[in-house]
C-alpha cells in the first residue's frame, strides 16, 4: 500500500509540473498553477482507481490540449483536455470494471 501512495505522490508532481510547462505561456501565472494543480490532483486521485491507466487518460489530455490550441483558442484547448481526460478515464475504469467482473 505505501508503494501506491509514493508512486501517486510522485505522478502527482510530475504530471502537474509536466502540465505547468505545457500551458504557462497561453495563461497567467495564477491560473497556470491553478490548472497544473488540477491536473495533478486528478491524476494522483484516479491512480487509486484505474491505476496506470490515469497515465493514458492525462496524455490524451495534453495531446487534446496541444492539437486544438494549435487550431483554436486557449478556452476551447482547456475544454478538450477536460473533455478528453474525462472520456479516457471513463473508459478506463469501464474496462477495469469489465475485467473484474469476469475474473
Amino acid at each position: 500500500m505505501d508503494l501506491i501512495i509514493v508512486i501517486a505522490v510522485v505522478l502527482t508532481v510530475l504530471s502537474a509540473a509536466l502540465t505547468f510547462l505545457v500551458v504557462r505561456r497561453d495563461l497567467r501565472p495564477g491560473p497556470a498553477v491553478a490548472v497544473s494543480a488540477g491536473a495533478g490532483l486528478a491524476v494522483g486521485l484516479c491512480w487509486f482507481l484505474i491505476l496506470y491507466l490515469a497515465l493514458a487518460a492525462f496524455v490524451a489530455a495534453l495531446l487534446a490540449y496541444v492539437v486544438v490550441r494549435r487550431l483554436g483558442s486557449v478556452k476551447a484547448a482547456a475544454w478538450s483536455g477536460v473533455a478528453a481526460y474525462a472520456m479516457v478515464a471513463l473508459a478506463s475504469a469501464a474496462l477495469i470494471a469489465a475485467a473484474l467482473e469476469t475474473m
